[in-house]
């Protein structure tokens, strides 16, 4: 679990066991109790993950500790812990979390609506081992994470995050990189970079290294969002799409909830350098997308197969890239299986490290 600051209040909810509909009327799905629970969260102690309406893929996982309002400083120049928020100019400023020392840094990028959390926190059952995979890989490296505007607390009830300065939506993904760009100059990080993706953030650490391949040394994709998967799911995309976009319920009123135009996102990743010839990896999970029951099958099917192939054309980006399978994991490879990520980051490290 992450560490609690004064005033943080730890929400004692499970991570991965306990789902919440978001959109109304859907059934909460225990993957591992087996049991079902509509109208209503089912809690069990450390978190809980909220799943999307009908073909939401990307899970969002909130839990953990209070957020509370920030005040923007300045991130020491200096190597050594650091947690606060960090002006990138224009008046706003973007919650940084920094830990451990030594170069390569990674950095943890979330996937969509998701803060800087899921990356403090481990559920993860024997075989797999904690600790959470930011603790885990600042023992041995500098390793930082951060939350983009809009995205969602591990809060109850649910928020989003305060700690980053709000903007205008929907967003892009040259806007994410412009933002990251930006925010490790800022709070003097220094390069070159290891970028983990989780889900949709495996586009945008997709598109930082066709963008800034001189500072990137390696990167890892977990349970990452191809850019293949609109074609693969042909005409069911722009109602997926349109899916992925919305709010939970209790937050439809907020213009400030993450939104990204991800079909403009993907030409931006069309448009832009190849990617660069860095060591990478792909992580992969074994357990379905918690879907609906009245969804068709046909229709989670053909999910679950765009996700597949898309995965395997993120495994073709460079010669020898490892493809793991995270047996037993959901979409939360990174909560579940934290070990498994952690050694990704160390292999690719390794092997950039022969260059």
């Amino acid at each position: 679990m992450s560490n609690l600051t004064s005033g943080d209040q730890p929400d004692m909810r499970r991570p991965s066991e306990w789902l919440t509909a978001v959109g109304a009327g859907l059934p909460a799905l225990s993957r591992r109790a087996g049991r079902t629970r509509e109208n209503g969260p089912m809690r069990s102690p450390n978190q809980r993950v909220v799943i999307g309406r009908v073909l939401l893929i990307v899970a969002l996982l909130v839990a953990g500790c209070g957020a509370r309002p920030t005040t923007p400083t300045t991130a020491p120049a200096a190597p050594g812990d650091f947690i606060g928020p960090v002006e990138i100019g224009n008046g706003r400023h973007l919650f940084l979390e920094c830990r451990g020392q030594g170069t390569p840094t990674v950095i943890l990028e979330s996937g969509y609506h998701n803060s800087s959390d899921p990356w403090s926190q481990s559920d993860a059952a024997a075989p797999a081992t904690g600790p959470a995979v930011l603790t885990a890989l600042a023992r041995e490296h500098r390793v930082c994470a951060y939350d983009r505007p809009g995205t969602l607390r591990n809060t109850s009830p649910l928020a989003i995050t305060d700690r980053s300065s709000p903007v205008p939506m929907p967003r892009t993904a040259n806007d994410v990189v412009s933002d990251l760009h930006t925010l490790l100059d800022a709070a003097h990080v220094p390069g070159p970079y290891i970028l983990v993706g989780h889900s949709l953030g495996g586009l945008f650490v997709r598109l930082y290294a066709q963008t800034h391949p001189e500072q990137v040394r390696a990167v890892v994709f977990v349970d990452a969002f191809g850019v293949e998967i609109p074609s693969l799911m042909g005409p069911d995309w722009p109602a997926y799409r349109q899916d992925l976009d919305q709010p939970p319920a209790e937050l439809t009123d907020t213009k400030s909830f993450e939104t990204v135009d991800i079909d403009a996102s993907l030409a931006q990743v069309a448009a832009a350098a190849p990617f660069p010839a860095v060591a990478t990896a792909v992580l992969t999970r074994t357990e379905p997308f918690r879907i609906p029951s009245d969804v068709a099958p046909d229709k989670s099917e053909k999910l679950e197969r765009a996700w597949r192939d898309a995965a395997a054309r993120l495994v073709e980006l460079r010669p020898q890239t490892p493809h793991i399978v995270a047996t037993g994991s959901d979409h939360f490879i990174q909560v579940q299986q934290p070990d498994l990520v952690a050694a990704a980051v160390g292999l690719v490290i390794q092997r950039s490290a022969s260059r």
